[in-house]
């Protein structure tokens, strides 16, 4: 099925125009977001200049957020960047996050909403930690789309298999923000959940930030 977008020039969210607009392979853009917000109800900051989006999904597949972050990174090759993924679903370019997608279900709906940060201006309080790309618009968006369509069509290993080869948390030290946990990231499991081994034995996390170790 083709995808449909409708272009706004100034909303809230997409997540919210979406939310009033449940149509199957429906995009909604915006050249603006005033109330964009990211994972855990954080604010994210959405001035014009970047790509934010929303896409309606009926019944999509149950890895669509590690299908995501995967297709966002193939349409970013294609242009001729290198992006990693951060687990869950942080786009990271040269050690900073350049991108990030938030999925909530509405009954037999999913409105996955992806930011990435191209001509817009970057608060001052996070340049130290994020980044852009100086891509088309239009362009990256299309891109996007044709890599999620592509993506969902590949079985469960071909897509773990892609998360994998960008990953850039698999093999770290890391901590799970706001709790007492730390270990080593060994793994995605096949539910996208991630394998940590700590020194009470193997987790797995199903949800929450991480901090890493760089290196």
């Amino acid at each position: 099925m083709p995808f449909q977008v409708l272009h706004f020039a100034s909303v809230t969210s997409t997540q919210d125009i979406a939310r009033m607009l449940l149509h199957d392979h429906l995009v909604i853009l915006a050249d603006e977001q005033r109330d964009g917000r990211g994972r855990m109800g954080r604010r994210w900051f959405s001035p014009p200049g970047g790509l934010w989006f929303t896409v309606v999904l009926r019944d999509p597949p149950d890895l669509l957020p590690v299908i995501a972050a995967v297709a966002v990174c193939r349409a970013l090759e294609h242009l001729g960047y290198s992006p990693g993924i951060k687990w869950p679903n942080d786009i990271i370019l040269d050690g900073k996050k350049l991108g990030g997608m938030i999925a909530e279900r509405v009954g037999d709906y999913v409105l996955l909403g992806i930011g990435i940060n191209l001509r817009n201006e970057i608060p001052h309080e996070i340049k130290d930690i994020a980044t852009s790309v100086d891509a088309d618009r239009d362009e990256l968006l299309l891109a996007i789309l044709d890599s999620l369509e592509a993506t969902m069509g590949e079985s469960r290993d071909e897509i773990l298999a892609g998360w994998r080869r960008r990953s850039v948390t698999l093999g770290r030290e890391v901590c799970i923000r706001d709790e007492n946990i730390c270990g080593f990231a060994e793994d995605i499991a096949e539910d996208g959940s991630l394998i940590l081994r700590t020194s009470r034995g193997t987790r797995r996390i199903y949800a929450g930030d991480i901090i890493q170790r760089e290196g």
